[in-house]
């Protein structure tokens, strides 16, 4: 982020199964999110997340997370849409009226709890593996 010092982590993330990740989890650091200034950093640190390096099967841990803006609703937004499959829990009810006004509910999966999305995502990419071993390919 160019000329700004003071970048705040919005967000920190887990690989789950070191050896061979199939998940990233994402949990927020800010409890709020509300300036514009905050949401283009988060937006920039979720993007930072879409790397060849990492699994596309994600969740997203809200539970700490009181308020965001309408801009970070949008960041999030955007992040969703470009990666794989995404669930979602500990999503306040205070924050669902904003995650279905943007069309987050559209995009992902929501769960009870971190570990039903985690369980959740990890089936979603063992069934994507065997997805693509089930179908022999072209000769060409």
């Amino acid at each position: 982020m160019s000329g700004n010092a003071n970048v705040q982590a919005h967000i920190a993330y887990e690989l789950i199964d070191d050896d061979a990740p199939e998940v990233v989890v994402v949990e927020f650091l800010s409890p709020e999110i509300t300036s514009s200034v905050h949401a283009l950093e988060l937006g920039e640190q979720l993007n930072s997340l879409i790397r060849p390096d990492l699994p596309r099967n994600y969740v997203i841990d809200f539970a700490k997370v009181r308020s965001l803006g309408s801009t970070a609703f949008g960041e999030i937004a955007n992040f969703v849409r470009r990666v794989g499959r995404v669930r979602v829990c500990h999503l306040a009810d205070t924050l669902q009226m904003g995650a279905t006004l943007i069309g987050l509910d559209d995009w992902v999966e929501f769960a009870e709890s971190r570990k039903a999305a985690i369980c959740d995502a990890i089936e979603d990419a063992r069934r994507g593996e065997q997805e693509t071993v089930d179908y022999p390919q072209l000769v060409g």
